[in-house]
């Protein structure tokens, strides 16, 4: 069934359809975030749409959210034949008996690839930052209009180095996120969050009970944005080092485009008028 959230979206099985209004403002809204970070110093990174699964295994991803993946497969038309293809293929799926072994999976997170690019490398003594929009997807229990989809896009701006790098990071990215929220009219709630990467054994859950490592920024109890830190964890799984070879740290925050877009609309009531206002005059104050 096709829904129709508001004037110019419309999203089906988690899937999203743009029309030229909220596009604009999309557009506008990462060109903020993409020049803040750029400020910082984050340089652009362009990652794969689609990772390896031994990749992801070793970052614990389907250990940690087996319920979400989606994994890529190619047909297998030698074995299957054309003439079933096409019929599973009009019915609205493939059977596993179509399907060939499937070693690329769509990642959950913008940030997955980023580790796995810095991986066996040594990062400057400056650290490194840098920025990416990726997409993302996830096998959701539900779909809700932008508020929950399949496929999605997250701006993320990632640092590697040392701790108090990371910190100074995090700080930054908080003070921007409360500020362009302000700047734009659009009430948020920071909130501690848990982050599942420290899920798996008792001492983790019980040091991020002490030391919260994931904040997020909620638009009536939906979080549009995170501030997140993982410590060593990436920097030991894909041996990215630090100059006298200890395991490099790692923090990031993250934008969910199309979150945005629905707390958005919802704040200024579908009119796009003047969320696009709302956002330029925001863009023009912060820089």
């Amino acid at each position: 069934m096709t829904l129709t959230f508001t004037t110019g979206v419309r999203t089906s099985e988690g899937l999203a359809a743009l029309d030229a209004e909220p596009t604009r403002l999309v557009e506008t809204l990462d060109g903020i975030c993409t020049r803040w970070a750029e400020s910082t110093g984050a340089g652009a990174l362009t990652v794969p749409p689609l990772l390896p699964v031994a990749d992801l295994a070793g970052l614990d991803v389907f250990e940690n959210f087996p319920q979400l993946a989606l994994v890529s497969s190619a047909l297998d038309v030698s074995t299957a034949g054309t003439d079933r293809i096409g019929q599973e293929a009009a019915s609205g799926h493939f059977g596993a008996g179509t399907l060939g072994p499937a070693g690329l999976a769509l990642p959950s997170s913008a940030c997955y690839g980023v580790y796995l690019h810095h991986r066996n490398r040594e990062v400057p003594e400056e650290g490194a930052l840098v920025t990416v929009l990726g997409q993302c997807f996830r096998n959701e229990d539900h779909f809700d209009g932008l508020r929950r989809l399949k496929a999605f896009r997250m701006r993320e701006v990632v640092a590697l180095g040392t701790p108090e790098q990371m910190s100074a990071h995090l700080e930054r990215s908080a003070r921007f996120i409360g500020t362009l929220a302000e700047e734009i009219g659009l009430p948020l709630e920071r909130r501690t969050a848990s982050d599942p990467f420290y899920d798996r054994t008792s001492d983790r859950a019980t040091f991020q009970q002490v030391v919260p490592v994931k904040y997020e920024y909620v638009y009536q109890d939906l979080a549009i944005a995170s501030v997140n830190t993982h410590y060593t964890f990436f920097g030991e799984r894909c041996s990215i080092a630090l100059p006298g070879g200890a395991a490099a740290s790692t923090s990031c925050v993250g934008f969910g485009v199309e979150r945005w877009l629905h707390a958005l609309a919802d704040h200024f009531d579908g009119d796009w008028d003047r969320a696009q206002d709302a956002v330029e005059r925001a863009g023009k104050s912060l820089f």
